[in-house]
């Protein structure tokens, strides 16, 4: 089951299944957020604050907004 990336919870491990069509599609390409790649999520800022996600060795620093472009399982 999809659900956003902006849904998962602190620690959770998952895969990107798609990057909804989106003004920062290309950017999110060009960090390596791409279908069929694992990630974790470091944390979530409190009060809408950035997400922190890691893939690989990166770590990548999302908005909420655009975490919302993000489905994963």
């Amino acid at each position: 089951m999809e659900i956003r990336l902006s849904d998962f919870k602190i620690k959770q491990i998952g895969v990107i299944k798609q990057v909804l069509d989106n003004h920062i599609a290309a950017k999110l390409f060009e960090y390596g957020i791409l279908p069929g790649v694992q990630f974790s999520i470091l944390n979530k800022a409190p009060f809408k604050g950035p997400i922190f996600i890691q893939i690989d060795n990166n770590r990548i620093a999302l908005r909420r907004s655009e975490a919302a472009f993000i489905m994963v399982e």
